[in-house]
């Protein structure tokens, strides 16, 4: 955190379009990402969001965003190892 505090257009910088984990006392304070990344990620949750009320037969909108955000990050910690 403190180093974000003291320059975050670097930190921006550096990370050349990837996304940012600011981290505060070890531990991820909140993440930055740049709009088109923010978009992706947008389009994502919403096919993401369909495609399990199909499954379930529920309305797309019974899926909690913060559920399927959840899964996505499960799902990138496995594809890491």
């Amino acid at each position: 955190m403190s180093q974000f505090k003291k320059n975050p257009a670097a930190v921006l910088r550096q990370a050349e379009g990837r996304p940012v984990a600011v981290l505060n006392h070890n531990r991820v304070g909140f993440y930055l990402l740049e709009p088109p990344l923010l978009e992706a990620v947008l389009e994502e949750l919403g096919r993401l969001r369909h495609v399990a009320a199909q499954a379930d037969g529920a309305p797309p909108e019974a899926t909690p965003y913060r559920q399927l955000i959840e899964a996505l990050l499960s799902q990138a910690k496995a594809a890491r190892g």
